[in-house]
C-alpha cells in the first residue's frame, strides 16, 4: 500500500512533465524518491503532500487567482525536507 504512493508520485510528475511547464530539475529529484522507496518509507506523509503539490503545480502559482496552485519553490521545499537524512 505505501509503495504505491511512489508509483501514484512518479506518474504524476512524468505527467505535468508532458504536460508542458515542469521544471526537468524538480522532476529529476521527485523520480529519484519515486524510485527509491524503500529508502523513504518512513517519510510517506511527506511524499504524500509532494504528491499533492505536483498534482497541483501550476508555473503560474501566486500570480492572479491561481490559488490553489503550487510553484517550484513550495515543491523544491517538500524535495528538501525528503531528502534529509
Amino acid at each position: 500500500m505505501a509503495r504505491d504512493i511512489f508509483i501514484k508520485l512518479a506518474q504524476a510528475a512524468r505527467e505535468q512533465s508532458e504536460e508542458g511547464d515542469f521544471p526537468c530539475w524538480l522532476l529529476a529529484d521527485i523520480l529519484e524518491i519515486a524510485g527509491a522507496s524503500e529508502r523513504y518509507a518512513d517519510k510517506t506523509e511527506l511524499i504524500e503532500l509532494l504528491l499533492s503539490q505536483v498534482q497541483e503545480y501550476d508555473s503560474h502559482a501566486g500570480a492572479g487567482c491561481f490559488g490553489a496552485s503550487v510553484g517550484p519553490g513550495t515543491i523544491e521545499a517538500t524535495l528538501r525536507k525528503i531528502m534529509q537524512r
